[in-house]
């Protein structure tokens, strides 16, 4: 082989040995980029997720500003205190639901109570405001205490085997005549009974128990027996059993507001005892409600004071009657 045939195979071998050399660091470069590119995009996504959480807790941080502001959390409070006067006045109610069809009080009472209540509760529930759209639940209950009064008007006495008695008892084959004259006109049909406006007035009757009459309290008997009422101590006409009136709670005396007796704070013991007559008016005391607390349940017991008068609620013929009044 000449030198000149092994120049050219020399520099064939060199030649290929340069392009081999060429291909694998070609073929090394490409690791090279693509780590470089995973991690450019690792950057990317790393900012990416920085400015997402700095964004949300910048609106985390906003919405608790907003929060901080003294009317926005006035609202709040006020949202929230209707919302629970909402749920108290619910299950108020929904606690109270039982018709006089379920439960029916057959202990024999000196007192009844008009308008009936109704219920375990004895309740006496209304919506008070002008018809025909905010009181639309009064109108039964003035149209019950309107024939209860309707027995008791001039006219319906013509005639009649009736008689004022001026504090006496009534003649032979009488009864005395009850005056209504006294009671106010804020407890008549004319005003409507005060239910309109909120300021109802109650009717305590005679039950007309044969053969029953009250007996007096001495002097002695006021001065030993410290559970009377303070007006009935200190304040005792014989002519009348007493009648008292209370919340059974503080909390119920003070939503029960002050209250006016009328005509007096008692029935006239002349009108005792219950023979039967058919002509027999039984007394009255009218109880008016001048300023109740709206929207709450005030439990009332009602309690006629005479010696011989038991005061236990389950006990005949008991002095004690209860009733809840709930005004919306």
């Amino acid at each position: 082989m000449t030198d000149k045939s092994r120049n050219e195979n020399r520099e064939a071998f060199v030649m290929e040995n340069m392009d081999g050399k060429k291909e694998d660091e070609a073929t090394d470069d490409v690791p090279l980029k693509a780590e470089s590119v995973d991690v450019s995009v690792a950057i990317e996504t790393k900012e990416k997720d920085g400015a997402t959480a700095s964004g949300k807790e910048g609106r985390d941080k906003g919405f608790r500003s907003w929060l901080a502001k003294p009317r926005v959390m006035w609202w709040i409070a006020v949202l929230v205190a209707i919302l629970l006067i909402t749920v108290v006045l619910i299950i108020t109610l929904l606690a109270m639901e039982d018709s006089s069809e379920t439960y029916r009080d057959i202990t024999p009472r000196l007192m009844m109570v008009h308008p009936r209540p109704e219920g375990r509760y004895q309740l006496i529930h209304f919506r008070h405001g002008s018809l025909p759209h905010e009181g639309a639940d009064w109108p039964n209950l003035v149209n019950e205490l309107s024939k209860l009064m309707s027995n008791y008007d001039s006219k319906h006495n013509v005639k009649r085997n009736r008689t004022e008695c001026f504090g006496q008892l009534p003649p032979e084959g009488y009864a005395c005549l009850f005056d209504t004259s006294q009671i106010s006109p804020d407890c008549r049909a004319s005003n409507f009974f005060g239910y309109q406006d909120g300021s109802p007035c109650i009717f305590l009757q005679f039950s007309n128990i044969t053969g029953w009459e009250p007996q007096p309290y001495s002097t002695r008997d006021l001065e030993l027996r410290r559970y009377l009422p303070k007006e009935l101590r200190y304040g005792y006409n014989p002519a009348f059993a007493f009648i008292d009136c209370q919340g059974d709670t503080d909390v119920d005396k003070e939503n029960m507001g002050p209250i006016l007796f009328m005509p007096e704070q008692g029935f006239p013991v002349n009108f005792f005892p219950y023979t039967g007559h058919p002509d027999y008016m039984p007394p009255l005391v009218v109880i008016r409600f001048r300023q109740p607390k709206v929207g709450v349940a005030i439990s009332i017991t009602c309690k006629l004071w005479a010696k011989n008068v038991s005061r236990q609620y389950d006990i005949a013929p008991s002095g004690v009657t209860r009733l809840t009044l709930l005004i919306e």
